[in-house]
């Protein structure tokens, strides 16, 4: 995300204080279900674990990602999603980020997407070090997750703000009247005519707000339109969004009233 200036300004202030010594590492799991027409009976229950926006950086140090991943483990999710910005601006950051990540387990894999920050960084530096640690990198393409005879369509697209984004290779061949899952690091993803029909679109990328004023008002929402999908589930056509908190900081080191997540999702036959 790009928005570290707003987020500077409401933090500020006692407020600060507590979002940097409280809220900023108060991580939390959450579950959410979402009903799949048509879900595959082996894959009635499957349960993804999303970890998105770890940020690691001089303000989030190395031992918070492990925390993260340590939480990620422990919900014993079937498959790991994750969606982007795993560093900030600094190339120096991207190995030791990508050698922490790689102690995720699940039995589906763990697949990723990249994020703008991810460009920003070093986008063929990133993909290749989380490659070359064995997290599988989904750059405009998509496969198949199989149990036995039942299939569920896997998606991952390239990141929309820095222009890397191409839909319609991402998707080719998906068929959206099966059971599809699409990983896109820009919630944005949700009002793009490609994604007509996928099942459920994963993404991150706001950090929920990353700084909410009382009332639960996000100063970075009202700076950047294509911030309106800010946390949690929406729906448009059929097709569902989830869009994590994620669990890292930009700009300054603080969150009030945006916790950092991992984000469990189980699927369920609609």
């Amino acid at each position: 995300m790009g928005w570290a200036g707003a987020a500077a300004v409401a933090g500020v202030g006692v407020p600060s204080v507590y979002g940097n010594l409280v809220e900023a590492w108060a991580y939390e799991v959450t579950e959410t279900v979402v009903k799949v027409k048509d879900l595959p009976g082996r894959f009635e229950g499957f349960r993804i674990a999303q970890v998105s926006d770890v940020h690691h950086s001089r303000l989030v140090p190395i031992e918070e990602v492990r925390r993260v991943v340590a939480l990620a483990n422990e919900t014993r999710a079937d498959m790991v999603a994750l969606t982007g910005d795993y560093t900030t601006s600094l190339p120096k950051y991207v190995e030791p980020c990508a050698e922490v990540l790689s102690e995720l387990r699940a039995p589906e894999g763990v697949w990723a997407v990249l994020g703008n920050h991810d460009h920003r960084t070093d986008g063929p530096l990133t993909r290749q070090s989380l490659l070359r640690h064995g997290i599988q990198v989904l750059t405009n393409q998509n496969t198949e997750l199989r149990r036995g005879a039942d299939v569920l369509q896997l998606a991952g697209v390239d990141d929309w703000g820095w222009g890397m984004a191409d839909f319609a290779r991402a998707l080719r061949g998906v068929d959206t009247s099966r059971p599809s899952l699409l990983l896109a690091h820009e919630p944005m993803a949700l009002d793009v005519p490609e994604t007509r029909g996928v099942s459920l679109i994963l993404s991150g990328h706001t950090h929920g707000g990353q700084i909410n004023l009382p009332g639960g008002v996000a100063p970075a929402r009202y700076v950047f339109e294509h911030l309106r999908y800010l946390r949690g589930r929406y729906e448009s056509a059929g097709t569902q969004l989830y869009v994590s908190r994620g669990t890292g900081v930009i700009g300054v080191p603080v969150r009030l009233g945006a916790r950092p997540e991992v984000a469990v999702i189980q699927l369920q036959r609609a």
